[in-house]
This record gives structure tokens, sequence and C-alpha cells, in this order.
């Protein structure tokens, strides 16, 4: 079951049934968030997709959004609205940020539209996160930076690809197998990795007025931003048990 969220000023249309469009007009004096998921009221050991499963939906992907937005899994690790509990993050989604730095592959943009899996649940994760300070210091120095974060990246399952999005409607597929992440785009494989994620996740599709800059150089901010985008999706198919390359 999708639960529909609006806060702020956000607006959540259906448009004909299995087609909804995603809003935002916000002044940027609140948080205003348009979204779709299916982990409500459960609790994170509960969310319903564990690899192998395939999350298949078309989309218009906006181009000059200044918020978040995508669509994929994630484990909600900082949502009130999942729980009041953070967590350590986990995801495997087409992901864009207009403002801020999220910049976490050595060769990605700080702002952008990607395809991405991230999993810090594991205990090497937990093992770099006791080292974080000190490690944040170091990859200051661009150096250190090159040297260090390509060693870490594997022990985070962090793989990501940035993509060009046109704002026309495209088919979006990310196949999320236990030893792999293949993403599509109208069929057309546009990035793939042998880091997945590792435990149970919910699917979000979402847009929101929120700017980040949280990265391995040691980046830091938050806050909120003006602006009047969307997002439509329809035709969202997620089928269990999808056997290994099928």
């Amino acid at each position: 079951m999708m639960h529909h969220v609006s806060q702020g000023q956000a607006s959540i249309e259906i448009v004909t049934p299995g087609h909804y469009r995603l809003g935002i007009n916000s002044d940027g004096t609140g948080y205003s968030n348009a979204q779709l998921d299916d982990y409500h009221h459960l609790l994170r050991r509960d969310y319903p997709w564990q690899a192998p499963v395939r999350l298949s939906l078309w989309a218009k992907v906006p181009v000059a959004a200044r918020g978040t937005y995508g669509f994929g899994f994630w484990n909600a690790p900082y949502s009130p609205l999942a729980s009041a509990w953070p967590a350590r993050p986990a995801s495997a989604w087409f992901f864009g940020n207009g403002r801020g730095d999220l910049a976490w592959g050595v060769t990605s943009a700080a702002t952008g539209f990607k395809a991405a899996t991230l999993e810090t649940r594991t205990w090497q994760a937990l093992l770099i996160g006791m080292w974080a300070p000190l490690l944040l210091l170091l990859m200051k120095i661009p150096a250190l930076y090159a040297s260090i974060w390509p060693r870490l990246t594997p022990r985070l399952r962090l793989a990501e690809q940035m993509l060009v999005p046109d704002g026309a409607w495209h088919q979006y597929e990310i196949d999320w197998q236990p030893d792999s992440v293949t993403w599509r785009i109208d069929g057309q494989v546009v990035h793939q990795t042998a880091s997945a994620p590792c435990q149970p996740m919910g699917l979000c599709i979402w847009i929101d007025n929120q700017w980040l800059a949280v990265g391995p150089r040691g980046r830091w901010g938050w806050g909120l931003c003006a602006d009047t985008a969307v997002l439509e999706v329809r035709d969202v198919v997620v089928p269990y048990n999808i056997p290994d390359g099928a």
C-alpha cells in the first residue's frame, strides 16, 4: 500500500489511476515534501523489500528542482515520519539534488541526478564511523582524499553514477540482487555495481525543498529553499522474488 504524504506547501495529484503528480510550491519558510512510500508505521526490521527485487516505473524527472527528489529504496534513516530514532543510512535509488553538495563518489558532481547505492549498516561501515572525525580531517587534503576515499567506498557499499535528466517521460528500473544493483533507463543499463545493500528497505518516491551538504571532504550544511517543482510518476511496479539474472 502506498502512503501519500504532503508536508508544508506540497501536493499530490492523482492524474489518472496509477499516475501521480508530486509538486512543491514553497516560499522557503518551512519544509515542503510530497511523498509516496510503503513503510509508514513499520519497524525498520519489517520494511517490505529485500533482494532479489526489481522496481520499475515511468517518470518525468525535473531538470531545475532546487531541493532533493527521486525514487527507489532506502531505510528512512532520519525521517520522523518513519521512526523517532535515527539509523545508519542505506539506499539503492535514483536521487537528485539541486543545491548543496552530495558528491559521495570520487567523480560525482556536487549537485545533479544520479543512480546511487549506500549501505552503512555493516560492521565494516561501523568501524569506519568510529574513525570518521579523523578521516574527515585528513580528507580535506586533496591528495589524501584521492588516496583514502576510494579504499573506503567498497566497505560502505557506495557507488554512484551521474545522469542527465531531460524532463521527458522515461522508464526507470532498479534491479536489486543480493550481490549487485543494476539501474536501467528505457531498458539500457546506466549503472551497475557489486555494492548491494544487505538488509530490508522501503520504497520512497518524493520531491522536497531541502538542500544538504554532506560529504567525505568535510562539507556540511542543511537548509530550505524557495522552489516550485514537479515530479511525475506512473505505472509503479515492484514484483517480489525476482530470480537472479531474470
